[in-house]
């Protein structure tokens, strides 16, 4: 009964199963080129903090203290002013040991095991950032073409996955009445 629609479905499930596949790769292949333009992004960040940081430091020098003491000073000062600018202070110091970490991780991280250093690492307001300027690239090293390869396969494997679900129902059914007119005869 359905055998006038195998070669149209069959021609669609070959389109569509390229379609998947080349999608997959492309969209994995992009991550180098993300990562490396978020790795500028976040060393911007960590450069701007760190300079910031550096002119209170520079502050507390001149006053003979220890940055730690510069802030200690301000958050027991008792003056909401002072106390605010404290706090300003000792977030900054923060922001630049998170972002220095992240930094020297993502740096550190294998080719192997980037992605995963990243999801761990990643600042999601600097990767909003990086994502809203991001600009695509052709991957041309080992990397990119083995994220392109890791894609390929996941696109190839979410295709077969969803074809599957697809057409079990249907699959059973055609089983069952196989087994209808057998029972018949």
């Amino acid at each position: 009964m359905l055998k006038p629609l195998r070669h149209p479905v069959t021609f669609l499930d070959g389109i569509a199963d390229r379609i998947f596949t080349v999608l997959g790769a492309v969209a994995l292949s992009q991550f180098p080129q993300f990562y490396g333009q978020y790795m500028q992004r976040l060393g911007g960040h960590l450069d701007e903090a760190k300079r910031a940081l550096d002119q209170y430091i520079r502050a507390a020098e001149n006053l003979n203290m220890s940055l730690e003491e510069y802030i200690r000073e301000h958050l027991q000062s008792g003056s909401d002013v002072f106390v605010s600018t404290g706090e300003v202070i000792k977030n900054l110091a923060e922001r630049v040991e998170t972002l220095e970490q992240s930094y020297i991780a993502l740096q550190n991280a294998t080719i192997y095991n980037r992605w995963l250093v990243f999801v761990q690492e990643v600042d999601m307001q600097i990767a909003a950032g990086t994502w809203s300027n991001f600009m695509p690239g052709v991957p041309t090293t080992a990397e990119g073409l083995t994220y392109a390869l890791t894609g390929l396969l996941l696109g190839w494997g979410l295709y077969t996955l969803l074809k599957t679900a697809v057409t079990l129902p249907f699959k059973a059914l055609a089983a069952k009445q196989s087994k209808s007119k057998e029972y018949r005869k």
